[in-house]
């Protein structure tokens, strides 16, 4: 993927008052989701594989902004991670 992708984004949580996040780790083909991230109390990690995310959608609810970025994200790495189709 290019540097100007994002791969991780961070928002308010208005439910809990608090925050939530998410984390594309390409190596290891994830979604990492995070409650509370950078909080003494351990981040709450949920991974989620990216096909998975892909084909079924995300496992939190981040913003319609976010889920944009990160649909368009994913979909580069899918890109990258398959080799070109021959005719």
């Amino acid at each position: 993927m290019t540097g100007d992708t994002p791969t991780s984004w961070i928002w308010a949580d208005e439910a809990s008052g608090g925050v939530k996040g998410a984390r594309i780790d390409l190596a290891a083909s994830v979604i990492e989701w995070v409650d509370q991230p950078g909080c003494a109390c351990g981040d709450a990690i949920a991974r989620q594989p990216i096909a998975d995310f892909s084909e079924k959608g995300p496992l939190e609810t981040p913003p319609a902004d976010v889920l944009d970025e990160m649909r368009d994200a994913v979909n580069k790495a899918l890109s990258i991670d398959s080799p070109p189709r021959r005719r």
